[in-house]
């Protein structure tokens, strides 16, 4: 039998004794193996065999209660709440000097979207990028010109609601804090909030925390499965990595020049996300650190010239990388060139022999890189590479090609990876391996070109 005390803190407390039986159970697991961090993980945490208990709802003789209520009922309490949704719907007519000088000469709710977009993003900073509720009113937060990810996120679709633009916040969990049950309307679970917009029929997905992140993207961090929008019912929602694919082209010329220099130029398009980074290491470390670390993986002594990063400030482009190049032609009998200059894969990121867990890669994949090379004055081609085309699976879900061959005074090369998803359970793990094996291998092989007779 238990005493259980009852106070609202008001009126006197009440006082029960309740009769209930209990079973006492004991979970025990044995041989467990270890999880220990691999390449490619979002958290072991989802993989580790546990046992964890959420209170449902209370019973009589206690005054009834569901604690968990409903996805539907935990979206309307949300919007309700002062410290989330209630500031974003109330009229908010203090935001007219902020939206309105911005919206001069816009045409459509989505050039609306994105003028009132890049206002947040570029000035309001985000000092914390957790948290799902306001520390301080929305005032507070342009006032101070910083705020937490929800304070960013909640300011940008009061903004947009103010306009008239249909915005929603969204609940979802980072890939590093864990997987969300759909099921269960778990708040503990989340730890970001985003903002979802629909124009002309459209849904963008946005957030405003990141510096120089693009209209309608999200940080990797983010495409983690089921997340919720919090509209009327708590619309369920799935930001899965397969959805976003990396496209990246490079393409490398080199040819003879005077005094047995070889001479090159280099094109490359990176995809979206390395862009990104890109563009957020040349913010912190400049131009000329990210030219330094180009030369260094080139893996020859080379000279950079004419080096330009187009689409820099064009935050929903991809960037253009163009330089050219020059570099001493080797004067020994036999040369060794990796046609690949610091773009090949030097190891395999699956280091285990074995996996217990998936592996979980950000985003699909297709990287495809091209070399045309004019062999070197008084050379010929003594080896070359051999060609190889293989698939990962039947169903073609990944793909190596690697495809060299001379004609006349020219090498040409292609090498391509393609993975068309992002996530390999562990049987598929000594495939994977396996494939990368392949890769690292074939990006590892030289071209052998021997001084003439």
């Amino acid at each position: 039998s238990y005493n259980v005390a009852i106070s609202d803190g008001v009126g006197p407390t009440e006082h029960l004794r309740v009769e209930s039986e209990y079973t006492d159970y004991r979970w025990v697991i044995r041989n467990v193996p270890a999880l220990k961090e691999e390449a490619y993980t979002t958290t072991v945490k989802n993989y580790m065999t546990r046992i964890e208990f959420q209170l449902k709802e209370i019973r009589p003789p206690l005054q009834y209660q569901n604690i968990m209520g409903s996805w539907s009922q935990l979206a309307s309490d949300l919007m309700k709440a002062e410290y989330f949704g209630q500031p974003i719907t109330k009229d908010n007519g203090w935001l007219k000097d902020f939206t309105r000088p911005l919206l001069t000469g816009s045409d459509s709710k989505l050039q609306k979207a994105h003028k009132i977009f890049s206002w947040v993003r570029d000035n309001i900073n985000c000092t914390n990028m957790g948290g799902l509720f306001l520390n301080q009113n929305l005032r507070n937060v342009v006032k101070n010109r910083n705020g937490t990810v929800s304070e960013v996120n909640l300011l940008l679709a009061a903004m947009l609601r103010y306009e008239d633009i249909d915005s929603d916040p969204v609940l979802l969990s980072t890939r590093s804090h864990g997987f969300t049950y759909p099921l269960y309307p778990l708040l503990n679970r989340f730890n970001y909030v985003i903002c979802k917009i629909q124009v002309e029929g459209k849904d963008y997905f946005l957030d405003a925390s990141e510096p120089r992140l693009g209209f309608g993207y999200l940080p990797l961090q983010c495409y983690n499965g089921h997340a919720r929008i919090i509209d009327g019912i708590g619309t369920a929602v799935e930001l899965s990595p397969d959805a976003v694919q990396e496209k990246k082209t490079t393409t490398v010329f080199m040819i003879n020049g005077e005094g047995g220099k070889i001479l090159g130029s280099m094109q490359q398009t990176p995809g979206y996300y390395e862009s990104y980074s890109l563009r957020n290491k040349i913010k912190e470390k400049g131009k000329e650190e990210l030219v330094k670390e180009i030369k260094k993986a080139f893996g020859s002594t080379i000279e950079i010239s004419n080096c330009r990063f187009d689409s820099l400030d064009k935050y929903e482009e991809v960037m253009g990388i163009n330089y050219d190049f020059d570099m001493e032609q080797e004067k020994e009998d036999i040369i060794y060139l990796n046609p690949m200059f610091g773009e090949g894969y030097k190891d395999n990121p699956f280091k285990s022999a074995e996996r217990f867990y998936p592996v979980e890669m950000p985003f699909t994949m297709d990287e495809t890189y091209n070399l045309q090379i004019e062999i070197p004055q008084g050379y010929v081609v003594d080896e070359l590479p051999k060609q190889l085309m293989v698939k990962f699976n039947e169903e073609g879900e990944g793909m190596f090609e690697y495809r060299i061959s001379q004609s006349g005074n020219g090498i040409s090369l292609r090498s391509r990876i393609q993975f068309k998803r992002s996530t390999f359970l562990p049987e598929e793990y000594e495939s994977l391996r396996e494939f990368f094996n392949l890769i690292v291998k074939k990006h590892n092989e030289q071209i052998v070109f021997k001084k003439k007779n």
